[in-house]
């Protein structure tokens, strides 16, 4: 018993360093996995910190194009109302020269030749008009250029912009994946932990029984060799009995020595008894003491197994709750479609519907016939009736009646109701 003892509990030690090993794998694993998460919330914080910086940068892009834009509105403002100028001194210089022409053929020649044809002002004004033109010209297309380079930068910071996202995106969708895998580890570690305390308590349990049948053994032990080294003095003590015995045996006098030695001899046997009889008490002591650690040793291994069997019970039950839900939900709806079937079959008996005739033996149906008159089958139906609508009036344990004392009675009641039709 010892031996299946000390196997029982190298099993349990095997096994609880077994899960000790998978605890701690699953733990490295966990490490692993949250380090590894770590590791992608740093990069998600950088790229969301690039996407701000592009944004910020996009963002001065853009107010920079829309100043550029209002630069060249206002240009393009003034290029149009210069050009509107210009286009209307033009017509202004025409209408002066048809009025100078007309006004010239009224002049005489001398006049004509001492009057000045150039303006010195009009021309200066052209001259700085051409210079302003040649100008605002000029800047337009540096403008253009600037404009095509922002333009430039802008896509290229949109497209910078969409890759980040993107990448934030993947990013995103790599934490989740790690954070669903941590959660299934988790799981896993606490199920894990779970079988870890199970193997705890058999393993306690084990240690437990073992102790005490280690203290029993040692204690047989030690009552094993009490009781040995106890017979054995017996015995040399009852050999020295019978060596003086002999002896004064061999004497063969009836001295005060002899009736002494035999008084003793008396006495010793006494002690001898008694002590065997203490002795053998003790043995069954110890012997019930043995017993009683195996009770509680068989006790302690149907603790464990009622735990367990505790566990199994409590599954079951949540097992069997669902099963007696859905047969109960089975139960109605089969009450309830034969309750409808009797309620239809009545509506129709009440009706006066002539109903499908029951196939049954014409012996049967003339002695039926013979039994009863043409009025008895409608006055029971009335009194089956009057009992129907006095029936919930009356208290009962269920409010449905049993199905088959219905049937019964709806099939006498049809049978009645055919014979006295055919009658």
């Amino acid at each position: 018993m010892a031996a299946e003892e000390l196997g029982r509990v190298s099993v349990v030690s095997d096994l609880s360093k077994q899960a000790l090993h998978e605890y701690e794998d699953l733990q490295r694993r966990s490490e692993a996995a949250a380090m590894q998460c770590q590791r992608l919330e740093e990069e998600r914080d950088a790229a969301v910190k690039k996407l701000s910086e592009i944004q910020q940068v996009s963002q001065m892009v853009i107010q920079e194009v829309s100043v550029i834009q209002e630069d060249l509105e206002i240009e393009r403002m003034c290029r149009e109302s210069a050009e509107a100028l210009a286009s209307k001194l033009n017509r202004q210089n025409r209408s002066l020269k048809r009025k100078s022409m007309m006004l010239m053929s009224h002049l005489s020649p001398e006049t004509i030749t001492e009057i000045s044809l150039v303006d010195d002002e009009e021309e200066g004004e052209d001259l700085d008009a051409n210079s302003k033109h040649c100008h605002c010209q000029n800047n337009i297309a540096e403008l253009q250029r600037k404009l095509e380079l922002v333009l430039q930068e802008k896509d290229q910071a949109t497209s910078e912009l969409k890759s980040v996202r993107q990448h934030l995106r993947d990013v995103k969708d790599e934490v989740m994946r790690e954070k669903h895998d941590n959660t299934m580890l988790i799981a896993e570690i606490m199920q894990q932990k779970k079988l870890l305390q199970k193997y705890n308590r058999v393993s306690q349990f084990a240690v437990e029984e073992y102790e005490a049948l280690q203290e029993t053994l040692d204690l047989e032990q030690n009552l094993r060799t009490e009781a040995e080294n106890f017979a054995r003095a017996m015995l040399v003590e009852q050999k020295k009995l019978k060596r003086q015995s002999q002896i004064l045996m061999q004497n063969s006098a009836t001295t005060q020595a002899l009736q002494d030695a035999l008084s003793q001899i008396a006495s010793l046997t006494e002690e001898l008894e008694t002590e065997r009889l203490e002795h053998q008490k003790q043995m069954k002591q110890m012997e019930e003491k043995l017993k009683g650690c195996e009770v509680q040793r068989e006790l302690s291994a149907l603790r464990l197994k009622l735990e367990l069997l505790e566990e199994e019970k409590k599954e079951h039950n949540v097992r069997c709750s669902k099963a007696e839900q859905e047969v109960k939900d089975l139960r109605f709806t089969e009450v309830d479609i034969r309750q409808q079937a009797v309620d239809e079959m009545m509506q129709r008996i009440k009706k006066g519907v002539q109903l499908r005739p029951v196939r049954q033996s014409p012996c049967r149906a003339r002695r039926q016939m013979e039994k009863l008159p043409s009025n008895s089958a409608i006055q029971e139906l009335k009194g089956i009736m009057e009992n129907f609508s006095r029936s919930p009036n009356i208290p009962g344990p269920k409010p449905v009646p049993s199905s088959s004392n219905d049937e019964e009675e709806l099939y006498k009641i049809l049978l009645r109701r055919r014979d006295a039709m055919e009658s």
